[in-house]
């Protein structure tokens, strides 16, 4: 059974390696993460760290705690698009609305743009930070989560721009 980490991974990567990453973590082999490859070998070391040092993925509303895992991080080097992606999980008591209220309350008086969510139950914003051009996404860590779980998860292309369609 995958743990909470590699379902908010595998929620995020494109498809291919989505279709990928599900076929291991069957097979029992987890997320498929490529670290010495081209794009995720030496130079996105400095932009992983900024990507994880965001105090974004430390923000919650009151009466919500972290799951019980640290930011994790990962540089997914798959076919088509090629991710830095930092990622934490929060339980919540409530309602999701007020989830996504207080992020869209938080997040726009720290500088980030609202962007068009591709997934339902799920809010996306960008904005430029030590990592480059950077996407952060509040929502479900995937399709069949209990109402009582959301994830935060930064990511930042490696080459390109990132933005709320991945």
């Amino acid at each position: 059974m995958p743990t909470r980490r590699q379902k908010l991974l595998v929620r995020f990567v494109p498809l291919a390696a989505a279709a990928l990453a599900a076929s291991l973590a069957a097979a029992g082999l987890g997320v498929l993460v490529l670290r010495d490859g081209d794009r995720c070998g030496s130079g996105q070391e400095a932009r992983l760290a900024g990507l994880a040092g965001l105090e974004e993925l430390r923000l919650a509303p009151a009466g919500v705690r972290p799951d019980g895992e640290a930011v994790s991080t990962e540089c997914v080097d798959g076919d088509g698009e090629n991710l830095l992606v930092a990622a934490v999980g929060y339980d919540h008591p409530g309602s999701p609305v007020r989830v996504q209220e207080y992020y869209a309350a938080e997040l726009t008086a720290r500088g980030w743009t609202p962007g068009r969510a591709t997934r339902i139950g799920e809010a996306c914003y960008t904005r430029h930070t030590a990592a480059g051009p950077t996407v952060l996404r509040v929502g479900p860590p995937d399709a069949r989560a209990a109402g009582d779980h959301y994830a935060l998860v930064a990511g930042a292309a490696i080459e390109g721009e990132a933005d709320c369609s991945w």
